[in-house]
């Protein structure tokens, strides 16, 4: 059985039109997509509950393999960038995911609306030790919404960034930061600046 889906996925994803990949996820692997989708060549999506809204665009290259993805409508993802593991993934609207970045999703990582994950080689991790097996410590990861997350940041297990806030280039984030409008960054990452809107100010 599992052999079936495998080729399944690998027809699809090697399909060269696009109307006929969204066709076949959604009667043949019963995934729930919105209009206006595009999804690029190369593209794995191997989850049991697939819910992409309208006007989404998934570029070529990219792989999904989780419990359960939801992507938000207006919200693109750009090539490369690999989510795997048996949580769910969710990101919310007009979001971006730009290129190249690892989300291992042990447990569930969750991004907000109007976020970006900028630049390349982030790294966000939700597993890690014995705690993972106990179930004792929560080691989801969330980003919260109009979040800018810089290249090369890496995430630990359990972290929380909350609204309104920039992640600076290469920082390890460790932690709850529960401020919105924050600058954090560093190793380990702290809050450098509040109370400054990065849209506006940075």
């Amino acid at each position: 059985m599992a052999s079936i889906l495998k080729y399944k996925l690998l027809l699809i994803r090697n399909l060269p039109f696009n109307n006929l990949r969204i066709f076949l996820y959604r009667i043949v692997m019963k995934y729930e997509i919105g209009s206006n989708v595009r999804i690029g060549r190369k593209v794995m999506i191997n989850c049991k509950i697939v819910i992409i809204k309208d006007d989404i665009t998934i570029s070529r290259n990219n792989s999904f393999v989780c419990n359960k993805l939801e992507i938000g409508s207006k919200t693109s993802i750009l090539s490369g960038n690999t989510i795997i593991g048996s949580g769910d993934f969710s990101i919310g609207q007009n979001s971006r995911i730009i290129y190249g970045h690892y989300f291992d999703v042990w447990n569930s990582i969750k991004i907000g609306s109007n976020t970006w994950i900028a630049g390349k080689n982030s790294q966000f991790w939700t597993h890690g030790s014995i705690h993972t097996k106990q179930g004792i410590k929560p080691l989801g990861i969330s980003i919260g919404d109009n979040v800018y997350v810089g290249s090369s940041c890496l995430f630990a297990p359990g972290t929380h960034v909350h609204d309104h806030s920039l992640v600076g280039i290469g920082s390890v984030v460790n932690g709850s930061f529960t401020e919105s409008y924050c600058i954090i960054m560093g190793n380990p990452a702290r809050i450098v600046k509040k109370n400054i809107d990065w849209r506006q100010n940075w």
